[in-house]
This record gives C-alpha cells, sequence and structure tokens, in this order.
C-alpha cells in the first residue's frame, strides 16, 4: 500500500513540496516532493531535500513568505503566489495551495504548486478586450472631430452667409429709406444689429466646434487663441512659456493636445478657484511637452483617480492613444500641474 501511495504521489502532474513548520515559524526543508516538482525546478530529489521553500525564491519574496506562514498557522489553509527560481535561474511563478496538518507531534506542510493559465488568459482576455475598446474610443474620437470640423463648416459656409446676405440687404434697404421713415430705420437698424450678434454667435459655435486656427496656423498659435478667450470668459491671468517657432505634428496629435489642453482649463475655470495659469510647451528628446500649471485649491489623489472623473480620463485616454500620458500632480491649497507628453513621431 506504501508503494502504491509512494507511485500516485510521484505521478501527480502537478509539483507537491513536503516540509516541516519549524517552531521559529520557519519552514524546513523538503522531507518530500514529487517527479513533476523536480521536472519543473530542474533539482533531483535529493537536491531539493537540501533547500526549502524560501531557498528557491525570490530573493523579494521573503517579506512575503512571513505573513503567507503566519495566516497558513492561523487559518490551516493558503493560497498564495511565488516566484519560483529554477536551477537553470529561470523563474517561475506557480499558484500555491499550501494545507498544515499534524502527524506525529509535528506541524506538517504539503504544498501544490499550479501554473496560473487560467488566470493567464484572463488577463489576456481583458488585455485584449482594453485594446480594443481603446481602438474604439479612438475611431469614436476621429468621428467625432470629423463630424465636429463638418458641422462648424457647414454653419460657417451656409448660416453665415446667408446672415451676411441678410445684413446687406437690410443695409441698402435703410439707405433708400426717406426722411420722413425714421421709425422704419431703427427698426431696420436693430435687426442689423440682432444679425451682427447672430454672426458673431454662429462664429463663435464654429470656433468650439472645431478652431479654424488650428489647422491654418497649428497647435501654438490654438492653444494662445484659447487661452485669450478662456481669460476673457474667466478673468483668469496667464503666464508664458512658448516655443517662437511651431512644432510640426500630426493633425490627430495636434487635435488631442488641444482637447486636453481645453479640457484641462474647463477643470481650473470649474473646480481650482485659481487667479492664474501658467503656459509652458517644449519640444525634448522627441516628445511634446505641454504643462498647465494653476495657483488653485489643489486636487486630492481620490479625486484624480475616481473613476467618475470623466474629464481627466479622458484627457488620459487621449494621450495614451498616441503613446503618449497624462501626469497629474496637486498640492492642497498651493495649485494643481497637468503635465502631456506625446511622442512627436510615431
Amino acid at each position: 500500500m506504501e508503494n502504491f501511495l509512494n507511485l500516485v504521489f510521484d505521478n501527480l502532474s502537478d509539483p507537491v513540496f513536503v516540509c516541516n513548520l519549524n517552531y521559529g515559524k520557519t519552514l524546513g526543508n523538503f522531507t518530500m516532493v514529487n517527479e513533476s516538482a523536480c521536472k519543473k525546478l530542474g533539482y533531483t530529489k535529493n537536491q531539493l531535500s537540501q533547500l526549502n521553500l524560501l531557498s528557491i525564491c525570490e530573493v523579494s519574496f521573503e517579506k512575503e513568505l512571513i505573513p503567507v506562514i503566519e495566516r497558513l498557522i492561523e487559518e490551516g489553509e493558503i493560497n498564495f503566489d511565488a516566484p519560483l527560481i529554477t536551477k537553470n535561474n529561470l523563474k517561475l511563478i506557480l499558484e500555491i495551495n499550501s494545507i498544515l496538518f499534524e502527524l506525529d507531534g509535528k506541524q506538517i506542510v504539503i504544498s501544490v504548486g499550479r501554473e496560473p493559465v487560467g488566470r493567464k488568459r484572463v488577463e489576456e482576455k481583458l488585455k485584449s478586450t482594453t485594446e480594443q475598446l481603446r481602438n474604439l474610443s479612438s475611431h469614436l474620437q476621429s468621428i467625432r472631430e470629423e463630424e465636429r470640423t463638418n458641422i462648424a463648416r457647414e454653419i460657417h459656409d451656409e448660416l453665415g452667409q446667408v446672415l451676411t446676405v441678410l445684413k446687406i440687404q437690410i443695409t441698402l434697404l435703410s439707405k433708400k429709406l426717406r426722411e420722413d421713415q425714421q421709425d422704419l430705420k431703427l427698426r431696420l437698424e436693430s435687426a442689423a444689429k440682432l444679425l451682427d450678434d447672430s454672426v458673431e454667435s454662429v462664429q463663435r459655435i464654429t470656433s468650439k466646434l472645431r478652431p479654424g486656427i488650428l489647422d491654418e496656423l497649428g497647435l501654438i498659435p490654438a492653444i494662445e487663441w484659447q487661452a485669450q478667450e478662456f481669460h476673457t470668459r474667466t478673468g483668469i491671468n496667464f503666464e508664458w512659456l512658448l516655443p517662437k517657432e511651431e512644432i510640426l505634428l500630426e493633425q490627430e496629435k495636434a487635435t488631442a493636445i488641444f482637447r486636453i489642453f481645453q479640457e484641462a482649463l474647463t477643470n481650473v475655470a470649474r473646480h481650482a478657484n485659481a487667479t492664474r495659469v501658467r503656459i509652458y510647451l517644449e519640444e525634448l528628446k522627441n516628445n511634446f511637452i505641454l504643462e498647465i500649471t494653476d495657483n488653485g485649491k489643489g486636487i486630492t489623489m481620490n479625486q484624480i483617480n475616481d473613476p467618475k472623473s470623466l474629464g481627466i480620463l479622458g484627457m488620459k485616454e487621449r494621450a495614451l492613444l498616441l503613446g503618449g500620458e497624462v501626469i497629474i500632480k496637486s498640492t492642497m491649497e498651493r495649485g494643481t500641474t497637468v503635465k502631456v507628453e506625446i511622442p512627436i513621431d510615431n
């Protein structure tokens, strides 16, 4: 019967390790191991009998093993991941299930290891799904920018032209009125003023949808224009540190940076209670760097990482899709810095 049990033990497909639990809450050398453990680690049974779990793990795992043993003593069973090092100095991650029991007055630990195939599949599937979602997000952003451009062009070309023609017609009609038709002339002047206001509204709406200056003059002039618009609307002052020459970027990257800049300014207006914003922009080691720093009340890490902070998530996602990143640093009552870093070349 004992030979049969040893045969079963040796032919288990998963690595199995048996050792004693010492009084100092440490694991003794392996008293039994099966053939699978030897094959996985590259040792013979005799060699493993001179080793223990700690000696075949990464050095950094020593601190993690202490609470593992404490939980094993307290609960009698534990699951944990162990980074093992084979005889050939290769890393092997095993999900280990350890059970503690008493035999002949000794505390024995039996550990069964298994490669985390299921978890790897879940992680790979999650990674694939995340990548698909990011590709979808990128596609939707491209479509949205294209729609904004088309709508802005249609409003500017169609509605803008109609309003301009109406203004001209009203002005010509006003000039043909007689001196005794002052009431009618005042009404026409009022209508002309209303048309002027409508033209300004059309220009403002089209600029919000897609600022023409971004396509015509480039990113740096567009950032300057947006900052001036923001100052006019909020009264918040700006400090500038911008390059004298335009940095050549693909349209997709220029648009993403501009939208991140807009979102950062929106957050300043809504939440920061700031009186000054500093804008720093440069090209460094083939990366486009943009920093927006305010002197407001700051933001906590919980707010930065809050999944409901869609504006911050949107900024980070835009940069990530282009191989870049958005880093937000803040000190309470001393302001916030939003740093955008995107590679210029693909």
